[in-house]
């Protein structure tokens, strides 16, 4: 599990590295890069980072500090998606188990 865990923490830091300096803020009027502008992109930006959204609609500190707001973004987005790649490696580990064991060489020596 903790394997699992930390393989998930690494990959979501290097996906949000790259989604906050590449894709930023999608859904606002300016967009900085083409991909940004995909609206399925923009979509699981949106999704990842709701909690963020929702802090910063409901504190107005957040709102009016645009560093404090991106900070809430990139924590809100790598949680997010470190939640999400663990569950997506512990579904990919669960389904290739058997899978193997059904591959094992000691299997046909049986």
């Amino acid at each position: 599990m903790r394997s699992i865990l930390k393989t998930a923490l690494l990959a979501a830091l290097l996906l949000e590295t790259v989604n906050f300096w590449i894709i930023g803020y999608p859904t606002a009027g300016g967009s900085l890069t083409m991909a940004s502008q995909n609206a399925a992109i923009a979509l699981q930006w949106d999704l990842l980072h709701l909690p963020g959204l929702i802090a910063i609609d409901r504190i107005l500190y957040l709102r009016e500090h645009a560093h404090a707001c991106s900070a809430i973004f990139l924590l809100a987005g790598y949680v997010d998606t470190a939640i999400v790649l663990a569950g997506l490696i512990w579904t990919v580990r669960l389904v290739l188990h058997p899978l193997r064991k059904l591959s094992s060489p000691m299997k046909h020596a049986l």
